[in-house]
């Protein structure tokens, strides 16, 4: 039995989070991936996924978080 939790839903070849979901670990949507993240983490429509630091940003350059500049090393 897989476990359900929160996830970004996430085209393929993008970074753009299309849609968030709360699914199965096994959903699948073809077209798209899914990225799981904790509540301590925060991801809303539009916001941009960094597969490195496995955070959402509000831009495309990974300068803010929900309004909040970041810094280059965070």
């Amino acid at each position: 039995m897989s476990a359900v939790g929160n996830y970004a839903l996430i085209k393929n070849k993008t970074i753009y989070v299309e849609n968030i979901i709360v699914a199965n670990d096994d959903f699948y949507l073809e077209g798209y991936y899914t990225v799981r993240y904790g509540a301590e983490v925060f991801c809303e429509i539009g916001m941009h996924y960094n597969k490195n630091s496995n955070l959402f940003y509000d831009d495309p350059e990974f300068t803010a978080i929900n309004g909040k500049k970041i810094k280059a090393s965070e």
